[in-house]
């Protein structure tokens, strides 16, 4: 009888193991599709936003959702919630297949992995269902950390070209992942070294510092078109100015040196005083304070700051769409000037509403610990594994730190990269464990 030799034998049972793994996936994406599709579509503020294609809107899911309305009818909700669950599932099989297989998952970890990347699609996020940005985001944020992967630590250069898609694409839907480039950027030139000076490598750094200006330059030109200001989303400083109001002093307006600063200060302070919700109303410790801006935020930003900002201005002749300009302007050049004068209280509630993000401040300092350990370790040595903890903590950092500045700190905007919290805890526990055994086989050896 002869035998097959035991290469062949190994291969054949790597192909069944991926033929089954491959087969639950199906399976498991196809149960999944089938109980979210009927489940009813969920409509929000945001919602009617995009679908009027509001000025303050970022067009990328403002197109997305106006097309499949103009071309399914009234049945376009439907069809929208199966394309974000094709969408998800795709970025899920893309990210789920190239991590376990670069880190060398076991089974258990594989199935903890494909847990934490399916959770956003259940309560509370419903993210499938709910006719939001996340919809579409989450699923091209999986994509750019798939690709990334390949070409930071996998060397496949020519995966540059879909992570540029994917990157403008994805910050036209949501913009809060624009320090990804600055990230990116430092791993690929520490990665390089001195060969990133060399003709090929030089043009791909270059490429890849032009994306945000060229979404940049889209976002603006899409406006321009839609709106006839060649301006980018207004919003962001908006959103910011409202933690340097919350924690502002009457007396701030004479730090203004226009008369429309001074005016837009006064009835945005002056309303959330009577409704109680500045920082100085409230009696309790740091934390009390944030969960007061937390839980009103939308009453101190939109219904605020917003909303009177753009009524003023309109009354000084301004257009319909201009006043969003004008307000947005005004809070960028407002917020400096309310932050450098109360930046101690300023600095301690931004510093509440990161530990608020992660839930727990030892969650926070565990993450810091590793952002740190593995830097100055990829500054001596460039261990991929190293790198990657430094990439991972450093998006999450990132990410907390920028929702934490521009808004407050909700699921919504920090549940992206929970399946890199994931990974980091794997690689630290294989690190810990490699420790810990070097150590007793050494202490063996001296015995």
């Amino acid at each position: 009888m002869i035998r097959k030799p035991p290469t062949l034998n190994k291969s054949l049972s790597w192909i069944e193991k991926k033929n089954v793994e491959n087969t639950a996936l199906i399976l498991c994406f196809g149960l999944l599709f089938l109980f979210f599709i009927i489940q009813p579509p969920l409509y929000s503020p945001d919602t009617c936003s995009y679908l009027k294609g509001d000025i303050y809107r970022l067009p990328g899911y403002v197109i997305f959702l106006n097309v499949l309305e103009a071309t399914f009818g009234a049945s376009y909700d439907v069809v929208v919630v199966g394309l974000h669950l094709l969408v998800g599932f795709t970025g899920i099989w893309i990210i789920y297949k190239n991590f376990a297989s670069y880190f060398n998952l076991k089974n258990i970890a594989k199935l903890l992995f494909l847990a934490v990347l399916i959770f956003p699609y259940f309560p509370p996020l419903l993210t499938a269902n709910n006719l939001t940005s996340e919809g579409l985001a989450y699923p091209m944020y999986l994509a750019l950390i798939s690709f990334s992967l390949d070409f930071l630590f996998r060397n496949k250069r020519k995966r540059i070209i879909p992570l540029a898609i994917v990157f403008i694409l994805l910050i036209l839907t949501r913009g809060q992942f624009i320090v990804f480039i600055p990230i990116f950027i430092f791993i690929m030139v520490l990665g390089m070294k001195k060969q990133v000076f060399k003709a090929q490598n030089l043009s791909l750094l270059i490429l890849i510092i032009s994306l945000p200006f060229l979404s940049g330059l889209m976002d603006k030109t899409y406006r321009k078109i839609n709106h006839g200001f060649f301006e980018k989303t207004p919003f962001s400083y908006v959103n910011a100015t409202a933690l340097p109001l919350f924690v502002s002093e009457k007396d701030n307006v004479d730090l203004f040196s226009t008369q429309a600063h001074k005016t837009v200060f006064n009835i945005t302070y002056n309303k959330i005083d009577q409704l109680d919700l500045l920082s100085s109303k409230v009696e309790g410790n740091t934390r009390d304070k944030y969960l007061m801006f937390h839980n009103n935020f939308p009453v101190i930003c939109n219904q605020n700051i917003h909303k009177q900002g753009r009524a003023y201005f309109r009354k000084h002749d301004a257009t319909f769409l201009k006043d969003f300009i004008l307000i947005e302007k005004a809070c960028k050049e407002m917020f400096p000037i309310l932050l450098k004068a109360n930046f101690k209280e300023w600095g301690q509630l931004y510093m509440s509403s990161i530990i608020f993000g992660f839930g727990y401040i030892w969650v926070l300092m565990l993450v810091l610990i590793v952002f740190v350990a593995s830097l100055f370790s990829i500054l001596k040595k460039y261990a991929k594994e190293t790198v990657f903890l430094f990439f991972a903590t450093s998006l999450i950092l990132s990410n907390a730190m920028i929702t934490s500045l521009a808004t407050h700190s909700i699921q919504r905007y920090l549940f992206y990269n929970y399946f890199l919290g994931f990974i980091v805890v794997i690689l630290c526990l294989r690190k810990i464990y490699h420790f810990y055994e070097s150590r007793t086989i050494s202490g063996n050896a001296m015995s």
